[in-house]
């Protein structure tokens, strides 16, 4: 993430160190991590969240917009959807708000991008500088991309309460990436083997440095202590078409390998992950990563501009393991000012289950169950490790994975969201499973 962003989650009153780890919880899922620690979805005080008034059938008539979306969406998403059909124009693209629905915590909004004039948006659309009021923002996500039209389908999701419920909110979209492109398999040329026995200089990284990490180093930028890192710019590796970013330093530090990489300002948000292979082509992913600056002299300031990747591997052979990456780069951002406004309703309430469960790092205290998935909120810090499984079992004998995990960890405070596919019926719910434990839902 660039000094440039202020990112991640953006302009939002959130401690540094909660920035990385929000987006890597939201980005859980997927394979790639992203390097920005603050993209700018902002997050503000509670939102206005319960499910919508109404369903599909009300005013879609007159929303051509929405029956498009309905086509696009599963059809229980579809039915408590609220149409919405308002407009902003800038720069040759039309944004729309198409339809929206929330629960107690969480918003979910449909937002399409049109480029009328243009070849600007494509399938790797990717918001970048975006504000909800009243509502804690949490990410977007291509829907779908109708090249014909050029018009980009995204969902928004954001987080917040229902103290703001029938009010109404402003959603601005400031700037967006396109272009996308991913660098895979990047292999590293070095030879780790005659690494391990070289010795490097180091400094002292103090947390005030650092906009975000992840991983095992968590309990460190937590707690406030000094983090020993490579010196910068040491040795320097390019790696085969790659313009955006190089390796700026490799070596062993107590053990354990260290590959601190350097990013480019001149590539909006580029960002990936390193990685090692053995002859089995098995995966070792690195246990910790830590993001920070480095000004002209040498020394370490706040930014994020470097991202120091950390493996626990003293049990390997390093003459057989290969050093690589999967990066992403962004050849196209786009500056604008979209924004409207819309009133989101409540018709559902959520219900509280009692649980309590200590998972290590942190101990779950509550469970609350909205027609959106299932939150747990408790006391300690959620790691990126922490492996929960979550699933809800119905009444007619179903059951259904929530394998979509948004987590925040603030002062020593959990929130831990597993995301439905689809609307959940709360009335038909028999009972949550977390980690084979089965924990019995009253009507």
């Amino acid at each position: 993430m660039k000094n440039k962003l202020k990112e991640e989650l953006e302009q939002i009153e959130i401690p540094k160190e909660l920035h990385m780890r929000a987006k890597l919880g939201v980005e859980k899922a997927k394979s790639e991590q992203p390097r920005r620690t603050f993209k700018k979805a902002i997050v503000f005080p509670a939102a206005a969240v319960l499910f919508l008034i109404g369903s599909a059938g009300v005013g879609a008539a007159t929303f051509p917009s929405f029956n498009h979306l309905l086509s696009l969406v599963s059809p229980d998403i579809a039915l408590f959807l609220q149409p919405i059909e308002t407009t902003s124009e800038d720069k040759g693209i039309k944004m729309k708000v198409v339809g929206a629905m929330n629960d107690d915590e969480m918003a979910v909004i449909y937002v399409t991008m049109q480029d009328l004039t243009g070849n600007r948006l494509d399938k790797t659309l990717d918001l970048y500088d975006y504000t909800l009021t009243d509502g804690h923002m949490f990410n977007s996500q291509i829907v779908n991309y109708d090249k014909d039209t050029n018009t980009a389908t995204l969902r928004i999701q954001a987080n917040g309460g229902t103290n703001f419920n029938n009010k109404k909110i402003k959603l601005r979209i400031s700037s967006f990436l396109s272009q996308r492109y991913k660098h895979e398999g990047i292999k590293i040329d070095t030879d780790l083997s005659e690494l391990k026995n070289k010795n490097v200089d180091t400094i002292s990284l103090s947390t005030d440095s650092t906009s975000g990490g992840g991983g095992e180093i968590t309990d460190q930028l937590d707690t406030g202590e000094s983090i020993e890192i490579l010196k910068p710019n040491e040795t320097i590796l390019s790696l085969p078409k790659i313009k955006f970013m190089h390796v700026s330093n490799i070596g062993f530090v107590n053990g354990q390998l260290h590959v601190q990489t350097k990013w480019s300002d001149e590539d909006i948000d580029s960002h990936g992950d390193f990685y090692l292979v053995d002859p089995s082509g098995k995966k070792i992913n690195a246990a910790s990563k830590v993001y920070y600056g480095v000004d002209k002299s040498g020394k370490t300031v706040y930014g994020n501009n470097y991202v120091e990747y950390i493996f626990n591997a003293n049990n390997e052979d390093f003459s057989k393991l290969k050093l690589m990456g999967d990066l992403v780069s962004n050849g196209n951002f786009t500056k604008g000012n979209w924004s409207t406004t819309f009133k989101l309703h409540s018709v559902e309430n959520e219900k509280s289950v009692s649980f309590n469960e200590d998972f290590g790092s942190w101990k779950a205290t509550k469970m609350t169950l909205s027609s959106l998935g299932v939150t747990l909120y408790g006391k300690g810090h959620f790691k990126d490790t922490d492996n929960i499984k979550m699933s809800v079992k119905m009444n007619n004998g179903s059951s259904q994975s929530l394998e979509s995990l948004q987590n925040f960890s603030d002062n020593k405070s959990v929130k831990a969201e597993f995301l439905s596919s689809s609307p959940l019926d709360l009335s038909n719910i028999k009972a949550i499973n977390v980690n084979g434990t089965h924990i019995k839902v009253s009507r």
